[in-house]
């Protein structure tokens, strides 16, 4: 059950989630050619792993919370296959030599953005607190 909602809910991001739906464009605009779907869906084993461990913390997890572990496991698994340093010049911000971990955390850290520049803000913040 809980692959079947992980499912649904990585389908949903781009209707549902605002944020998502920012980084995507973020990432489009910076002539980003990812597999989009393919990401999609191998998103989602690890939602189903993230549903099942919010479900372990006992009382009621809410949808939106539910939808944007969604997103960020979605921006995490593009964040692979997209052109950093294209990313960074596009949002404005320094080019910089950064990890593929902390990379996917900028990302995923960005989906709580609602415009472009929430989203430069928060990879800035995300990649200079990594050192």
């Amino acid at each position: 059950m809980a692959e079947a909602l992980a499912r649904f809910l990585v389908a949903r991001c781009e209707s549902h989630h605002a944020g998502w739906r920012v980084v995507r464009q973020v990432v489009v605009d910076s002539a980003g050619d990812a597999p989009w779907e393919r990401c999609a869906r191998r998103a989602v084993p690890q939602v189903a792993e993230d549903l099942l461990a919010l479900s372990g913390e006992g009382g009621r997890t809410p949808l939106a919370r539910a939808q944007h572990v969604a997103a960020q496991r979605r921006a995490e698994a593009i964040a692979r296959h997209v052109d950093r340093a294209a990313i960074l010049a596009d949002l404005g911000l320094e080019p910089r030599v950064v990890t593929a971990e902390r990379w996917q955390a900028a990302l995923s850290g960005a989906v709580s953005a609602r415009s472009r520049e929430q989203v430069a803000r928060a990879v800035e913040r995300s990649l200079r607190s990594s050192g």
